[in-house]
């Protein structure tokens, strides 16, 4: 062997016991690659506290906007982080048949997915949630009400035209009452969407009359819906969770996101006020990343219960938040 050689392994073999003499986390030979290409090294953290946890709204590719993770490689990270399952969410069309494939390739995480009733799939459509329930072949779990084309949304965020309503005048309309009781006799998952204040508490009302058993308030400090403090009260009070999202915490003027800065900050201190006056059970936690330039959700998971908890929230609060809670809404066993 040339002595070139034998330097080339002693150098390995020095750089290797540093590693894991100072870095027990680390592994050595990606150590000795190319460490600026970050997304191709994945770094466990100093301790694990998303071990177990369900991320209950994020976004991937394919999408019509640019996202960070496809399907596969979100599922592939958080199963690398120890998370027990992801949900899947798309503005204009089903996620629940890209979940069936995703458990095709990456068997060993739970993944589900739903529909959001936005105008691409026809708006407040039956016929859109029995195909993505029928797709999903028990993976298409949640059925989220208009988002980006809620008109509350519209007028939130001085868009032209006029967006869809779920309850105009007051009223619920008679074809959200026709999905509200799929959603009852399917046992799906009720998500509010970007409606209006008025609109969830009506809808919340109206899905309980019917049998709705399991419903969410979809980031509910955030612009849209945009709850009060005593409205995230009754909503709790009438049995549905109250999402909370970290990429809220990243919003705001100062967002390296532009999309992002017409979106008012809702800092973890102020959700750690909301959980102290409402109570963790009431709760979910979901990170709502996905797009490009922001964390990638497994890590902005785990950098959510940090600032949690650095907040005073316990770790019991954390896991009836993000193990227990979601797990009762998607039908898995509670984690102990």
């Amino acid at each position: 062997m040339s002595f070139s050689k034998i330097c080339i392994r002693k150098l390995v073999l020095l750089v290797s016991v540093f590693c894991l003499t100072f870095f027990p986390y680390t592994n050595p030979l990606l150590a000795l690659s190319n460490y600026s290409n970050s997304r191709e090294i994945i770094q466990p953290p100093a301790k694990n506290l998303i071990e177990g946890a369900i991320e209950f709204h994020v976004h991937s590719a394919p999408d019509v906007t640019s996202r960070s993770l496809d399907d596969f490689e979100l599922a592939e990270r958080a199963n690398q982080a120890g998370m027990r399952a992801i949900v899947l969410k798309n503005h204009v069309t089903n996620t629940a048949d890209r979940a069936v494939l995703v458990h095709k390739i990456v068997p060993d995480i739970e993944v589900f997915g739903g529909v959001v009733l936005n105008r691409a799939v026809g708006g407040i459509n039956l016929q859109a949630v029995e195909a993505m329930y029928g797709l999903g072949k028990g993976y298409g779990k949640v059925v989220w009400l208009p988002t980006i084309d809620a008109d509350y949304h519209l007028k939130v965020f001085h868009k032209p035209g006029t967006g869809i309503k779920v309850a105009p005048a007051g009223k619920i309309l008679p074809e959200m009452d026709a999905v509200l009781q799929f959603i009852a006799q399917k046992n799906l998952i009720l998500e509010t969407g970007h409606i209006s204040p008025e609109e969830v508490i009506l809808v919340i009302q109206r899905a309980k009359e019917l049998g709705v058993k399991k419903i969410v308030v979809t980031h509910a400090m955030a612009d849209v819906p945009g709850l009060s403090l005593e409205s995230m009260q009754e909503c709790a009070a009438l049995g549905a969770f109250l999402e909370l999202v970290f990429v809220n915490n990243l919003m705001g003027k100062d967002s390296v996101i532009a999309a992002h800065r017409n979106w008012h900050r809702v800092s973890i201190k102020q959700m750690v006020e909301a959980i102290r006056a409402i109570g963790a059970e009431h709760f979910i936690l979901s990170t709502d990343l996905g797009r490009q330039f922001d964390p990638l959700p497994a890590d902005g998971y785990q950098l959510f219960v940090e600032e949690l908890i650095k907040q005073g929230i316990s770790q019991q609060e954390i896991d009836l938040m993000s193990k227990d809670n979601p797990a009762q809404l998607l039908g898995l066993d509670s984690i102990q």
